[in-house]
């Protein structure tokens, strides 16, 4: 699954929202913990949807994401390792694809995409990736 240019916009500027609400939040602290505790709208968001613990389901969705976000071979990983930082709608369309093969589909599949793309983007692959790929 590809996400149309029309809904990578829209979810393109959701995940600039909430990465600039994280960054003018008055816990910039860098360590993974404080940068995990940030993230409580992410959090809040994928529970409601997985019906799950957040840290259960991204270990669930890593798994199945291995080759795009835990191999350090990765278009991704290697996409950081150049530019130091990931491309917003590379993410989300990799992401939304995988999640779709998990069978989530329309205001899940999009609520979750963002979310989880906000997620990587905020602590990082490698962070995302030490944490999460097992």
């Amino acid at each position: 699954m590809t996400l149309t240019t029309e809904q990578l916009v829209k979810l393109s500027a959701q995940v600039e929202e909430q990465l600039a609400e994280l960054e003018s939040s008055a816990l910039m602290r860098k360590d993974l913990a404080d940068k995990i505790e940030q993230l409580s709208k992410q959090r809040k968001a994928i529970e409601g949807i997985v019906k799950d613990n957040v840290d259960s389901f991204l270990q669930k969705f890593a798994e199945k994401s291995k080759g795009i976000i835990c191999d350090a071979n990765s278009d991704l990983h290697k996409q950081y390792d150049a530019f130091g930082g990931l491309k917003k709608d590379e993410v989300l369309d990799k992401l939304a694809a995988l999640l779709a093969v998990m069978e989530f589909s329309g205001v899940a599949l999009s609520v979750l995409t963002v979310a989880i793309t906000v997620y990587v983007l905020h602590i990082g692959i490698k962070k995302f990736s030490e944490k999460y790929c097992k």
